[in-house]
């Protein structure tokens, strides 16, 4: 007596327990209250790929998985939830009010890896809270922000959000050669490394 079924429906369900699960955690033992955007990145970010039959490609007329199946373990981490980790496997930034960014402003961060750290992928997540656009507005976000990640010692790999090519689950140095894919649609962006970065 058990039959498939998917769709948003069956998804709002799990996603919304675990929601209530993470704002548990960051309540009651960090003593956190994230913004939704927060927990939006949290989410996204810990999701895995449903199959290889699946890419994280945007924009590109098929939406088979989106960002993929939420999984706690990946989302809050053994080294997050853990009271005697060591180390530490995730960084969170939360937005504030009064570290907003104006227009044609841009905020940097510096993250470095350890050598263990270095061969496993990396997964960098950006979402932020965006007023409702004007629907007969072009350009649909009020507030277009742009993830880019680089690396520092060989700044030829320069990674764009959310350009990641049909068939793959990791975005691809940008070819200089080509003007950059930047997504100028969503208040989601997500740059997923191959370990190392790619280079190789």
């Amino acid at each position: 007596y058990y039959r498939y079924e998917s769709g948003t429906s069956m998804a709002a369900a799990d996603v919304s327990g675990l929601l209530a699960l993470m704002e548990e955690f960051f309540q009651q033992r960090l003593h956190l209250t994230n913004s939704p955007a927060l927990m939006k990145a949290l989410l996204i970010n810990g999701a895995r790929s449903v199959g290889s039959l699946y890419d994280f490609q945007v924009g590109g007329g098929v939406n088979g998985q989106g960002w993929g199946l939420v999984n706690l373990p990946t989302t809050l981490p053994g080294t997050l939830t853990n009271v005697n980790g060591t180390t530490n496997s995730m960084v969170m930034i939360d937005q504030s009010p009064a570290n907003a960014l104006a227009t044609g402003q841009s905020r940097t961060y510096k993250v470095s890896l350890n050598a263990a750290a270095q061969r496993q992928p990396l997964r960098i997540t950006l979402v932020w809270t965006d007023p409702p656009g004007n629907p007969m507005a072009s350009t649909k976000l009020v507030n277009d922000l742009d993830l880019v990640v680089t690396n520092l010692d060989n700044t030829n790999y320069i990674y764009f959000g959310n350009d990641i090519g049909p068939g793959q689950e990791f975005n691809q140095a940008w070819n200089t050669n080509n003007a950059p894919n930047l997504d100028t649609v969503n208040n989601v962006e997500n740059i997923y490394l191959t370990p190392m970065y790619g280079i190789n």
